[in-house]
């Protein structure tokens, strides 16, 4: 196995040290915040879902990830990027909305709505690094 030193890493959307310092910074212990809410909802059924992103999908770090199950669907931004969803697409009459923050496990609820139209989502303090949400839409 060969190491490298910190200045030898090509940094890839925001890696900066190696792993023997990385597993001592606060994003790995929050990770049990993450199982938690995969674990949360059903996985079996759980299938990417990019096609619940409406208009232009963002690259690196304003990329949204997307996963939808039966009754559900997350939607992940690494930023606070402004999310446009197409809530026709989750295939539901009614689905309520609320944010997640994986840094501390801790949900918001948004509101209820119709599952037939776009509508624009703007995760809590604005866009800026580090600022983590997901978007959860649950089945009314």
């Amino acid at each position: 196995m060969q190491f490298h030193k910190k200045d030898d890493i090509e940094s890839s959307y925001g890696v900066k040290d190696n792993w023997d310092v990385a597993i001592n910074a606060p994003g790995a212990s929050q990770m049990k915040y993450l199982k938690q809410l995969m674990l949360s909802r059903s996985y079996f059924d759980r299938t990417p879902a990019q096609d619940l992103i409406a208009g232009r999908q963002g690259e690196r770090h304003d990329y949204l990830a997307a996963t939808k199950g039966r009754d559900y669907a997350f939607i992940y931004t690494c930023n606070g990027n402004t999310m446009n969803i197409d809530l026709g697409e989750m295939h539901l009459t009614r689905i309520k909305a609320s944010w997640y923050n994986p840094r501390n496990g801790q949900y918001i609820k948004i509101g209820n709505y119709e599952a037939k139209s776009i509508k624009t989502f703007n995760p809590p303090v604005g866009k800026s690094d580090g600022n983590d949400w997901v978007l959860i839409l649950d089945r009314i």
